[in-house]
């Protein structure tokens, strides 16, 4: 029987019966996949919560607020009797803007006077505020173009030339992050890519973490007659083919269960995937080569893992960092794994543009593990870490 798949059998005995290791390959990954995709379901913020003062009660107030309830941001929940206890119910946390339309509204407008509809948001929560504000923009720019299109046409103007007039300038938009601008699509493919590569650094430092602690690397260098790379296949290897098939499964869940749009290639993105979880194993072996004791691994290795996401683009765009942080970046795979996975499904690039984020998680595969070879092999001779605990 060959050393290495002497090894890997050793190592799915071994996943049964620990259970930390079960947890960490088995239990977790499944549970993050049902967690995030039941998080963001909705996708986009819907119906949210506000109140409005109608001073006016008149035809086109009621308009306005009918507008206002048609928006599928917004859900008109309160009609309060005066601006203070609008404000009061901003304060309590019960709706997230107070619109308040003045007396003499339709007049005024009757009379081709400008007239302010107050619009009173709490800024301090950023996605509902801002959400409000421009649900709120868009219902009010309608009905005034409306308003000044219907004028317009009542002195001759054609409807066509009424609505150059209005708006002379209109705007083509391109979105380069989220698309879709859906939360789900962004936040979820980000998510759920960066704890699935947590838990295949953090299961590959236990399992090679758990043989150095209580001193059995001598046994495994002795079954693998001396050979590392035995030993690192026989070990691996079972983890890699698992994990790419709760990665397959991960991504079943976003693009066919939740219908996520898909736009490139299919085996693009799974050797990426592939990639992604050897480039993990990578590091979590140079992790285990340079530490001194188990606990400092497993701690390295998930704060490695964790501060990726910071460093993906997801919550702040690689291009506005600092250089040094650009270039600090490229080291972590998770980086060149998204920036893959958002080409080929929402961007729908071709795959020569992905070519240059395989090539350097190919070369985030060889590069870690090549660096803590020789140490790896002196503290497998050695048999354990420096430090037991």
């Amino acid at each position: 029987m060959k050393p290495s798949v002497q090894i890997a059998k050793r190592e799915i005995a071994q996943l049964f019966s620990s259970k930390t290791t079960f947890i960490f390959a088995v239990i977790l990954p499944f549970v993050s996949i049902l967690f995030f995709n039941t998080l963001l379901s909705d996708g986009v913020a819907r119906n949210l919560p506000i109140a409005i003062i109608d001073l006016d009660h008149s035809s086109i107030s009621r308009n306005v607020i009918s507008q206002l309830e048609s928006s599928p941001e917004l859900e008109v929940s309160y009609f309060p009797l005066n601006e203070q206890k609008g404000e009061e119910l901003i304060r309590l946390g019960k709706v997230y803007g107070l619109i308040t339309i003045p007396q003499d509204f339709e007049v005024n407008l009757k009379k081709g006077k400008q007239v302010n509809i107050i619009n009173q948001y709490n800024s301090d929560l950023i996605l509902a505020g801002g959400l409000e504000y421009k649900a709120f923009r868009k219902v009010i720019g309608t009905i005034s173009a409306g308003i000044n299109i219907e004028k317009q046409r009542k002195q001759g103007i054609s409807t066509q030339q009424a609505i150059v007039n209005f708006q002379p300038l209109t705007t083509n938009n391109h979105v380069l992050s989220n698309p879709f601008t859906n939360y789900s699509y962004y936040l979820n493919t980000g998510f759920l890519a960066m704890f699935f590569q947590l838990f295949v650094i953090l299961t590959t430092t236990y399992c090679f973490g758990t043989d150095l602690k209580y001193n059995k690397g001598n046994k495994l260098l002795s079954i693998a007659n001396g050979n590392l790379w035995s030993i690192i296949v026989g070990k691996v290897l079972p983890y890699t083919l698992w994990f790419m098939l709760v990665g397959v499964i991960m991504l079943i869940s976003m693009y066919v269960w939740q219908d996520f749009p898909f736009h490139g290639s299919k085996i693009g993105v799974l050797v990426g995937l592939l990639l992604l979880i050897i480039a993990n194993q990578s590091f979590a072996l140079l992790i285990i080569a340079l530490t001194n004791s188990f606990r400092e691994a497993l701690t390295i290795a998930s704060g490695f893992a964790a501060v990726s996401l910071s460093f993906s683009g997801i919550t702040f765009p690689i291009f506005g960092m600092p250089k040094f942080m650009q270039w600090l970046s490229q080291i972590f795979p998770f980086t060149h794994f998204f920036e893959l996975l958002l080409d080929q499904s929402q961007r729908g690039f071709p795959m020569f543009y992905s070519l240059k984020s395989i090539v350097i998680l190919v070369v985030l595969c060889i590069v870690p593990l090549t660096l803590g070879w020789f140490k790896l092999k002196g503290l497998f001779i050695k048999g354990k870490f420096k430090h037991h605990i």
